[in-house]
């Protein structure tokens, strides 16, 4: 087994032996053999993982007589004070759920009306004892990557990803017909009242205020970073509010962490996006569809394009919902374009700490950012630096000037 440096150490139990029995299993083979096996530290994208330590096994196997390069990406529970945070919030217990309960179910339905839509990676093995990890496809064999770091998406992006978003809801909200005990791990919001996400959840207002302290240097801006400063001191109690105030009605199950990120794409021959997969389900959340909407509407695309093409967007998933519900022979109300809007205006706070909390992220250089939820969350020196440049970069500052306005003449920030 090799490594890549070092200072870099596999998992003890991540061996030869252990990954035969699992490919034996999956493709339902005893003659499979590994005949090479690398262990190598692996970074899908920057400013991303924060919760997880991530893992890449490539392997030269034989099925059947013929030799195949083969690879996996194992997501592996974090150590010290990540770690520490990442059990007390649940993160991997709902993760493993989601892939283990939920996806499973969502492509059995899909392929069930001739949709072979891929959703996610799939998952080879998931356990939770000793310590959770999962063990996924490693997607760029597939030839899906991440976008480049430091920019946001255009339709060509935004387009895919609403889509298969929608179609994931969809179907979510038939299983959840069919057996609503199936949710039960998804009820807490991603911000809520719980004692043991209080460290998690203090890198909201942390970020607001940071945005507010610079902010209130711009000229023009002098009223919207007095609100900015009301909002970093209130913004859990309004962010629990809004969850519990709204949690009666059409509930799908959200990744609640949806931004680009999160997301690898696929090219076609044009080098356009033709197809993504959605990767993150720590944060995942059975509630209103606007959560993951406003989250990656605002978190990762284009403010400029936004403007032009936001209603379209929204139309757009309404009608893949509408449509793939239907294809499922869903019996509840489907909402309409019309409720769907109001749902999102609802859910506006969601926006707001997207674009203030999660896009500067987005625009961090390559050789930048957080590399943990430690990092993301502790207040240091060293923290409070990296997040005041992060929020002083130009492409971000020519992003916020413009949103921040457009929220304000919206009233999402009183």
């Amino acid at each position: 087994m090799g490594t890549t440096s070092n200072e870099y150490t596999a998992p003890e139990w991540l061996t030869r032996e252990f990954l035969l029995d699992l490919l034996r299993n999956h493709f339902k083979n005893e003659s499979l053999e590994i005949k090479e096996l690398v262990v190598k530290k692996a970074t899908i994208s920057k400013n991303s993982g924060f919760a997880s330590e991530l893992h890449r096994a490539s392997l030269i196997i034989t099925k059947d007589g013929k030799e195949e390069k083969f690879s996996l990406i194992v997501k592996d529970h974090p150590k010290g004070q990540t770690g520490a945070i990442a059990k007390k919030s649940k993160l991997f217990h709902r993760e493993i759920v989601a892939y283990k309960e939920i996806i499973p179910r969502v492509n059995e339905l899909l392929h069930s009306i001739g949709d072979n839509t891929k959703i996610t990676p799939t998952c080879f093995y998931t356990t939770e004892t000793p310590e959770p990890f999962l063990i996924l496809e490693d997607m760029t064999t597939k030839d899906f990557n991440t976008t480049p770091t430091g920019y946001i998406l255009n339709m060509d992006f935004v387009l895919p990803t609403v889509t298969k978003l929608a179609k994931f809801h969809a179907a979510s909200v038939i299983l959840a017909q069919n057996d609503s005990s199936i949710m039960d791990s998804f009820r807490e919001a991603p911000i809520s009242r719980n004692p043991d996400r209080k460290e998690f959840l203090g890198f909201f207002p942390a970020s607001i205020r940071y945005v507010a302290e610079e902010v209130c240097t711009w000229k023009g801006y002098e009223e919207i970073a007095e609100k900015l400063f009301a909002l970093s001191q209130r913004v859990l109690i309004d962010a629990v509010d809004m969850y519990e105030q709204n949690d009666d009605g059409f509930k799908v199950l959200n990744t609640a962490d949806l931004w680009v990120n999160n997301l690898m794409f696929h090219y076609d021959e044009q080098k356009e996006p033709d197809d993504v997969v959605l990767l993150d389900f720590q944060l995942a959340y059975f509630g209103s569809p606007a959560v993951d909407l406003n989250y990656f509407l605002f978190g990762s695309f284009n403010e400029n394009i936004r403007k032009v093409h936001y209603k379209y967007v929204i139309r757009e998933y309404q009608k893949v919902l509408k449509d793939t519900l239907e294809k499922l022979n869903y019996i509840g109300h489907i909402p309409t374009l019309k409720e769907l809007s109001i749902e999102i205006i609802n859910y506006s706070l969601q926006s707001v700490i997207a674009s203030i909390c999660l896009t500067p992220l987005v625009f961090t250089d390559s050789d930048g950012g957080f590399e943990n939820l430690e990092e993301l969350t502790r207040r240091s020196e060293e923290g409070e630096l990296m997040r005041r440049e992060n929020i002083q970069n130009p492409r971000y500052k020519a992003y916020l000037q413009r949103t921040l306005k457009e929220f304000e003449l919206s009233g999402f920030l009183d």
